[in-house]
């Protein structure tokens, strides 16, 4: 009966301690399907060769927009030259008109003189001949006198004619020269104007090239302007899909800890379980030897009353009875000291299991809020990126009046021409500006170059602005980078000192820029910047520098 109700009351513990564990449970985070993972894994891997197909392809094309704008600073020096030839060819031509117009004038000059002078002969001539007339019949009838005069006035008619014949042979001569002279002259116009032609064929021909060059720029231009929206659409899928991994595994890793928690948690509430148990049997075990020492105690008293009665009869009896019952007691007393320590050992598991089903709980309780909290998932770091020239005539000068050439030693002369560039620093460019003055207004292209206006822009490109730096130490330069790199003395780059130009393109028909010595130069570089000190730039550069100075 004991040994039941002790049962009793160790189920009874127990279904209260799983009662209360019951109302503790926890609810498990989310657990992403294996599935749900490798689609997002494969997601963050289609984004990254889709970012790095499009970079590839972004290189590939903003190479190609190098390359031609490259080839776009050639064309537009091309125009430049084209320009600077047809100018040439035109004013050579309008030269050769001008001195067969002069030779023409002198010759009909000559011409008019030849026929005066005939006049004039002829005038003598008939005079003389009217006079011999009439003087030879006068003579007979007037006498010797007379005759005299007539011979005299006669030699004086012929000497007279005389000179008029060689003055018009002289005439007839230098009518020849100059109709030899204008025959010449007329070849030469004829030649000047073929090349009149040629030139602004070749300037025609080169304005179609850059304009083309232009168009194909601006497609490609316009090519990579899509590639890197589409790279930015790529990148923030990418970005969407490494955060949606990473909250999955995120996921996964929470839930897995749950689990563990929950092991953790269930193993100290079945150890506190099994604690309480022992410490329930252990009292109950107490509490039945108590009751029977108890009872042993009554059943003593009784007999030794009994014994007591016959004690007189039965002295020795009583005696042997009375050391009995001592000795009763000394085992008694060392039985309950034993009972006692054993439930001083059980009272100290029961504590201790207690002591870890709380601190499971408190894990527990930890990890759920851990769960279930705002902070507890990745911070992914946002990936970010990101990717411009023209042609014209001659531009209107500025109106500033150009310094005097300046006079003293080499370097004072070089520091005079850098000092001249750098006074420009911040101008806008603009292409075609710039001459011996400064910055002039620029000009139309067509292409690049109106799209920044620089038709509107009073600055310099390249080759202007290298005209006017050195226009301020008497060095006069053609408005164009390839007859630039043709003057002064060409040196290594490697061997560049302060004031050479340096050269880009394989000719020298790209762009040109002023030295100033430590890896630094000064250049006019493109539509839309201004004239600016930049690093050297050595791909692309001209085989040699050219010193003028």
């Amino acid at each position: 009966m004991a040994s039941a109700r002790a049962l009793v009351a160790v189920a009874a513990c127990c279904a209260t301690i799983g009662s209360a564990t019951a109302l503790a449970q926890p609810v498990p985070p989310p657990n992403p399907s294996d599935a749900d993972i490798k689609a997002a894994e494969d997601a963050v891997n289609a984004g990254n060769g889709d970012v790095a197909r499009l970079a590839t392809t972004l290189s590939e094309k903003e190479a190609e927009i190098t390359r031609l704008e490259n080839e776009m600073g050639g064309l537009r020096e091309a125009v430049n030259k084209a320009m600077v030839d047809l100018q040439t060819a035109q004013a050579e031509a309008q030269k050769a008109r001008e001195e067969v117009d002069l030779a023409k004038q002198d010759l009909d000059a000559s011409q008019k003189a030849i026929e005066q002078a005939q006049h004039t002969l002829d005038e003598v001539s008939r005079a003389a001949y009217r006079r011999g007339s009439a003087n030879g019949a006068v003579s007979g009838a007037a006498g010797t006198g007379n005759t005299e005069d007539a011979l005299a006035r006669q030699t004086y008619l012929r000497q007279n004619a005389a000179k008029q014949r060689a003055a018009i042979e002289e005439l007839d001569r230098l009518r020849t020269e100059a109709a030899n002279k204008e025959s010449v002259l007329r070849e030469k116009r004829a030649i000047a104007e073929q090349r009149e032609r040629e030139a602004s064929a070749a300037q025609s021909a080169a304005q179609q090239a850059y304009d083309t060059n232009s168009a194909l720029l601006a497609q490609r231009n316009a090519e990579h302007k899509s590639l890197v929206e589409e790279r930015n659409t790529a990148k923030a899928r990418l970005e969407a899909a490494k955060a949606n991994s990473g909250t999955l595994h995120q996921q996964r890793k929470e839930y897995q800890d749950f689990l563990k928690a929950e092991e953790e948690r269930k193993a100290a509430e079945k150890a506190a379980a099994e604690a309480a148990a022992a410490k329930a049997k252990a009292e109950e075990e107490a509490r039945q030897k108590a009751q029977a020492e108890a009872e042993a105690r009554a059943r003593a008293a009784a007999a030794a009353e009994a014994e007591r009665a016959a004690a007189q009869a039965q002295a020795e009896q009583a005696a042997a009875a009375a050391a009995a019952a001592q000795a009763e007691a000394a085992a008694r007393q060392q039985r309950e000291a034993e009972l006692q320590q054993q439930q001083n050992d059980a009272v100290a598991a029961a504590t201790a299991a207690a002591a870890a089903l709380a601190a499971a709980e408190a894990a527990n309780t930890q990890a759920n809020s851990g769960i279930f909290g705002e902070n507890d998932y990745l911070d992914l770091g946002n990936l970010a990126d990101a990717l411009a020239a023209a042609v014209g005539a001659v531009a209107k000068p500025s109106g500033n009046a150009p310094t005097a050439p300046a006079t003293g030693s080499r370097a004072q002369r070089i520091e005079t021409m850098i000092a001249r560039a750098q006074a420009q620093v911040g101008v806008p460019y603009a292409w075609g500006g710039g001459d011996a003055n400064g910055p002039t207004q620029g000009i139309r292209d067509g292409g690049v170059a109106d799209s920044y206006g620089d038709y509107n822009k009073i600055g310099f490109d390249c080759s202007g602005l290298v005209l006017y730096a050195f226009a301020g130490v008497g060095i006069d330069l053609p408005h164009y980078t390839g007859y630039q790199y043709q003057r002064g003395t060409k040196v290594s780059p490697s061997e560049m000192q302060r004031g050479d130009l340096i050269f880009y393109g394989p000719n020298a028909e790209n762009h040109v820029a002023i030295y100033l010595g430590d890896g630094m130069m000064i250049e006019a570089p493109q539509s839309g910047a201004t004239v600016s000190v930049n690093p050297v730039r050595w791909s692309g550069m001209s085989p040699y520098a050219v010193r003028l100075i």
